[in-house]
């Protein structure tokens, strides 16, 4: 089996087939990530993998309300501040995201799109940095719609306030039974569920024999500070580039807590709210 990153994007479409989904109003969903090392078992592009697989989850849902919906070509030339010191770790510099980000805002605002929602799931601020600021430069420059679409944990964590109008915030109804027990050490990096994840979703593409024989980081808060150094720090003190137990991927229960169908299914929710208002 093939996985690509192009499948129900504009980038298999005919541009008379794209036109006439913006004529009857169309959204845009823009899938954003990096290509960055995941660990030894793990592909680099785990993540636009990932982002893209929301967005289609997401077109889906929306499509079966009659929502028109595009799923614009995954933009993943973003910044790797951490990951950075490690081959396949591609990083943009912030401006040079920032421009790109605004070409592509420009190119669908001429096109007559109104609304344009990114799906990220790469946790460098850095990279998160750059993506607000074009976002924010679209949106002044361009009088084009575009939000980052975020989970209320991501909000709250990084206080960003409910109105902003940069963000369509999304609320994860979820309880705490639905989570399994706080770990001792931290599963921040292609550890145990990122792994679990792509098992799942694209089982060709991870080393699950190389992913059984891996040793725990057994790394805590403390050693999470320093990672956010980045560079060779960062490689220092995962010098396999995973930062968890890429081993215990088969404890997870990704049928119970499933994230990839969790965000699609609460963010199309909150897509629906917002769309209809």
């Amino acid at each position: 089996m093939s996985y690509s990153i192009f499948k129900d994007t504009m980038s298999d479409m005919s541009w008379t087939e794209i036109q006439c989904s913006i004529d009857k109003g169309a959204i845009v969903l823009l899938p954003t990530g990096v290509i960055e090392q995941q660990g030894p078992h793990l592909p680099t592009g785990s993540d636009i993998y990932v982002s893209h697989l929301i967005c289609r989850k997401i077109k889906d849902q929306l499509q079966k309300d009659n929502i028109e919906c595009l799923i614009a070509p995954p933009f993943y030339w973003g910044i790797n501040a951490i990951t950075g010191a490690f081959p396949g770790s591609f990083t943009s510099r912030k401006e040079t995201v920032k421009n790109v980000l605004f070409d592509i805002f420009e190119c669908l605002t001429r096109w007559g799109v109104k609304h344009v929602f990114i799906v990220d799931i790469h946790g460098d601020p850095m990279h998160g940095e750059a993506l607000y600021e074009g976002i924010m430069a679209g949106r002044e420059s361009l009088g084009i719609d575009i939000r980052s679409v975020i989970s209320h944990w991501i909000a709250e964590d990084l206080g960003i306030h409910p109105e902003n109008e940069n963000f369509l915030i999304y609320t994860v109804e979820m309880s705490l039974e639905d989570f399994p027990a706080p770990k001792e050490y931290l599963d921040i990096h292609a550890g145990e569920g990122s792994t679990a994840q792509m098992v799942k979703f694209f089982p060709e593409l991870v080393n699950v024999d190389l992913a059984r024989q891996l040793e725990p980081a057994n790394l805590n808060h403390d050693d999470l500070k320093k990672w956010h150094q980045g560079g060779e720090i960062a490689r220092n003190i995962t010098p396999l580039g995973y930062f968890g137990a890429p081993a215990d991927f088969e404890k997870e229960d990704v049928d119970h807590l499933n994230l990839v169908d969790a965000i699609s299914k609460f963010a199309t929710i909150r897509l629906k709210e917002y769309l209809k208002r």
